[in-house]
């Protein structure tokens, strides 16, 4: 590809992730675009070499919150116009819940609960995934305290006996300290590694 065409590729990617300008930005530096046009320019990298798949890491870390809807809705309608698949990696549950179709909770390195979007955000079935719900912000609950999970995630290189989340877990029991729990089928399209999800899922 010669310069020309790579900068007219380039002028076009950045056109296509809603660069004001491109044309006359495209060869700025990246301290000369604030930062969620570097978002947007990294998303027009990934999308350079037109992939089935995007794996997004933290998409929209340290961007305020307008900022961050902006990404996501772009990312949403990329993956909608060019029929890819997208994997989003984040720790804020309440960025994804316009943009998937399933989530699957991590905890230590491990899938702890994997469940369609709307299931995970109506009902958890795994006492982590309720402490993330938990503590969103949320516009009726204004002046109150922020809940937050109690203590510290675990070292990986030290991780305790039976369930990792045991030794955070407000429904914790003998059975969680020393048996680790497989990944239970709650349903058809749903799993929980816990021993007590059943208790979790209702209430």
């Amino acid at each position: 590809m010669s310069r020309k065409d790579a900068r007219t590729k380039a002028v076009e990617l950045m056109d296509r992730v809603r660069i004001p300008g491109a044309a006359q930005r495209v060869r700025d530096y990246p301290h000369q675009f604030s930062g969620g046009m570097r978002q947007r320019i990294m998303i027009a990298m990934a999308l350079a070499l037109e992939p089935a798949l995007i794996i997004a890491d933290e998409p929209t870390t340290a961007l305020d919150v307008t900022v961050q809807a902006q990404v996501m809705d772009l990312l949403a309608e990329l993956q909608r116009e060019l029929h890819m698949g997208l994997i989003l990696i984040t720790h804020d549950l309440g960025v994804v819940a316009d943009v998937a179709d399933k989530i699957a909770v991590m905890y230590a390195g491990r899938i702890v609960e994997s469940a369609p979007v709307h299931d995970i955000y109506k009902a958890p079935a795994h006492p982590y995934t309720k402490g993330l719900l938990d503590s969103i912000p949320r516009l009726d609950q204004k002046g109150q305290e922020l809940y937050a999970i109690k203590g510290l995630p675990p070292n990986l290189m030290h991780i305790p006996p039976g369930c990792a989340f045991n030794p955070r877990c407000p429904m914790a029991q003998d059975v969680c300290r020393t048996d680790e729990p497989e990944l239970y089928e709650v349903d058809q399209h749903r799993g929980s590694a816990c021993h007590f999800w059943r208790e979790c899922l209702n209430g």
